[in-house]
């Protein structure tokens, strides 16, 4: 039988604590210690629901791409063809549950989001660029949720 990742993560944490915790003897060595193990919890948070969280930001994204796109066919510049076309290129979703399909797909989806920064950044101060304002404000309020979702107070402090 083949055991799941997180039971392999967990067999590796229960390993470590069993044969080098007794062997550490300094306090330096004994915190870096708890801050690994600590560092496992972190690999194993949210490992459960890793597949439908992706699902959902991969579809937010390809959502949020595609009122780009839209916004970006008002624009008649170089810099908008050449994000519509980056919209455009991108494979088409992933049809298997595997994380690494998933990841893939949404690795893709940011560097699409990323060929818009020019662009989206200045569309609140720059006249000529209004129709990427909502796109701006939608784009930004997507990210700040996902880097507050990421956040591991330990390793923010």
């Amino acid at each position: 039988m083949r055991p799941y990742p997180e039971e392999v993560l967990r067999a590796i944490q229960s390993g470590i604590v069993t044969h080098f915790a007794p062997e550490i003897e300094s306090n330096y060595g004994k915190a870096q210690f708890a801050f690994s193990m600590i560092l496992f919890g972190v690999i194993q948070r949210d490992y459960d629901t890793a597949v439908p969280d992706l699902v959902d930001a991969n579809k937010a994204l390809r959502d949020l791409l595609a009122s780009a796109a839209t916004a970006l066919a008002a624009l008649d510049r170089d810099d908008a063809r050449a994000a519509r076309d980056a919209i455009a290129a991108l494979p088409p979703p992933a049809t298997a549950l595997r994380l690494s399909a998933l990841r893939s797909e949404h690795e893709a989806l940011r560097v699409a989001v990323c060929t818009l920064t020019p662009l989206v950044e200045p569309a609140a101060d720059v006249p000529e660029l209004a129709p990427l304002t909502s796109v701006r404000e939608q784009l930004f309020t997507w990210l700040s949720a996902d880097a507050k979702r990421r956040i591991f107070p330990i390793l923010t402090a």
